[in-house]
């Protein structure tokens, strides 16, 4: 009687488990496993995007190529009865000649400029040695960069910095042809990039894609203002000095301004290092060149420009370039403005405008 009493439960016992692994646990097992699929594909997402990082900015810098494009075909369709394509045929043609025409007239002279400055270095460096109480400071530098470098094989170096220019090389004309390919067929390629969005907010990010490309247009123009005016400034006030190399000089004050905050402080160090070996009150007032002609590009020019455009917050600008130098090397330096600029208005359009419902002010919607 009690044999089958406990032969009854554990009949009971064992029924009751197997429908409750038929009604629960089989739906949550699988639950389980498809939470662990969705965590497993997004880390795998996630890596796979980190090991393409310099592919995904190469990729992005392409975009900024063919905006500057987009921007000289749009120009010459305004103001022509030239349409597209050939718009963006005359345009490539036109920025050809433009840097050919440059290259001629002044590219010698910038080169041997830039060369006396890269000769005199040994000598400006050894002149700041002496007057911080340091004898022989580029001897010293030299020798413990040969330390640090451990003895290499200097053929080996010479072949690793030549293999890198060419890679920068490649790099470029990867960019140009990517750039002219996207400045083509513009809604082609942008209507496949908002294919990877769901479809119920594919409408809602072709807006927020129309405004951070104009964003992205304005402040490429805004730069090209500023980068024209502060080297223009800098070679004139240098000639005015009577410094050496100005026009290289001003060339690279103008290059550098791309990069805010960082470039031009950057370039300011080969100017000071060559009015340092001069002598004389020359360090001085090329340090207020340089504080002058910042004063009216940040006081004067920019404000103009950013009536139009984007204006970035500097601290946010500063933090940008050293995360994205940080975490990708000079090409996030180069591009972490132009790349803040595009998350910023995102930010701005779908977060505050969007789910907070405040007014905000974007240059590709005003």
């Amino acid at each position: 009687m009690a044999a089958n009493s406990a032969d009854y439960m554990h009949q009971d016992g064992g029924e009751d488990m197997v429908e409750k692994f038929k009604t629960g646990s089989k739906p949550e097992g699988l639950k389980i496993l498809k939470v662990s699929l969705i965590v497993g594909g997004v880390i795998s997402g996630a890596l796979l995007l980190w090991q393409l990082s310099s592919v995904l900015l190469l990729f992005f810098a392409a975009i900024v190529a063919a905006v500057i494009l987009r921007s000289g075909a749009k120009v010459i369709e305004d103001h022509t009865p030239i349409d597209a394509p050939w718009s963006l045929v005359i345009c490539v043609l036109a920025l050809a000649l433009i840097v050919a025409g440059f290259l001629y007239l002044l590219g010698a002279q910038i080169v041997s400029e830039a060369t006396t400055v890269v000769q005199r270095l040994p000598e400006m460096i050894n002149s700041l040695g002496e007057r911080i109480g340091i004898h022989s400071l580029y001897g010293r530098l030299e020798d413990r960069a040969g330390e640090f470098a451990g003895g290499g094989n200097l053929v080996a170096e010479v072949a690793g910095y030549s293999s890198a220019l060419v890679g920068v090389l490649a790099n470029v004309l990867l960019v140009m042809a990517a750039g002219i390919y996207l400045a083509a067929r513009p809604k082609q390629y942008s209507r496949g990039i908002l294919r990877l969005v769901p479809p119920r907010v594919r409408d809602r990010a072709s807006v927020t894609f129309g405004h951070s490309g104009e964003a992205l247009r304005l402040w490429l123009l805004g730069q090209l203002v500023s980068m024209t005016v502060v080297g223009v400034l800098v070679t004139l006030g240098l000639y005015v000095l009577g410094m050496p190399s100005a026009l290289a000089l001003g060339f690279l004050a103008g290059v550098s301004e791309f990069v805010p905050i960082v470039g031009p402080i950057l370039s300011a160090v080969p100017a000071l290092l060559i009015a340092l070996s001069e002598g004389g009150s020359s360090v001085l007032w090329v340090l207020l060149l340089y504080i002058l002609v910042q004063q009216i590009e940040g006081n004067i020019i920019m404000p103009l420009v950013q009536r139009r455009t984007v204006d970035l917050p500097p601290v946010l600008t500063l933090f940008a370039l050293v995360a994205l130098g940080t975490l990708f090397g000079p090409l996030g330096v180069l591009l972490g403005t132009p790349l803040t600029v595009v998350l910023y208005v995102v930010v701005k359009d779908l977060y505050l405008g969007e789910t907070l419902h405040e007014d905000v002010k974007l240059p590709g919607k005003d």
